[in-house]
């Protein structure tokens, strides 16, 4: 029995008509989205956040099930699509393209369903937000299942410069805040960040400018 409904369920996910299991949030501001590249299974739900300036998110593609275009301003601060098919969704700001302005959602069927019956988060490290950025920045990520996370902050020498994250966490969307006022005097230049949940380690780079 659980067989034939999970079966039926992964059905109706392909054919578009699930409903949305998890929402992914990117922060627009001027010339970005944050994260600008983001995992998701079909069937979720990415929701723009406005945060300054006036811009779109317009879907790179004309035709289709995936095809969204809207204003992302103070008048409009949110916006979202449900992702309807796999594959990688490109879309952009129309007034901003030239400058960079562009992000990608990368969307996979879903496998398997935990025991809430909901599709499982696929474990995800975003590229901070801002970043370049100063005094602070916030880093976002995703944790597939329950487990004892570490997220550190490192310089370009590979000393540690401060641990955000130390002890267990829920599966689900994390938010930390990586703020230089905590840390004492650092001065300008790379900086590493690394999330180790588990067995499983990811590492992104970002750019402090005094």
């Amino acid at each position: 029995m659980k067989r034939i409904c999970l079966s039926l369920v992964l059905m109706f996910v392909s054919l578009g008509v699930v409903n949305s299991q998890t929402k992914h949030v990117v922060l627009v501001s001027n010339f970005t989205f944050a994260p600008q590249d983001i995992n998701v299974t079909v069937g979720d739900t990415v929701e723009w956040q406005w945060t300054e300036g006036t811009h779109t998110t317009t879907s790179d593609s004309t035709s289709g099930v995936d095809v969204w275009n809207s204003p992302i301003s103070v008048s409009v601060p949110f916006f979202s699509v449900v992702i309807r098919t796999s594959g990688l969704h490109n879309y952009h700001c129309i007034p901003h393209q030239a400058f960079g302005m562009i992000g990608s959602i990368t969307a996979v069927m879903p496998t398997a369903i935990n025991e809430t019956g909901q599709l499982p988060f696929q474990f995800s490290l975003s590229q901070n937000f801002p970043n370049p950025f100063n005094p602070s920045t916030m880093i976002m990520y995703n944790l597939p299942s329950a487990v004892f996370v570490t997220l550190k902050v490192y310089n370009a020498l590979g000393k540690e410069v401060e641990t955000l994250v130390n002890q267990n966490q829920n599966s689900g969307q994390h938010m930390e805040v990586f703020d230089i006022g905590k840390t004492g005097e650092l001065s300008s230049g790379v900086y590493f960040y690394r999330l180790t949940a588990g067995g499983l380690v990811q590492t992104r780079k970002m750019m402090l400018i005094k």
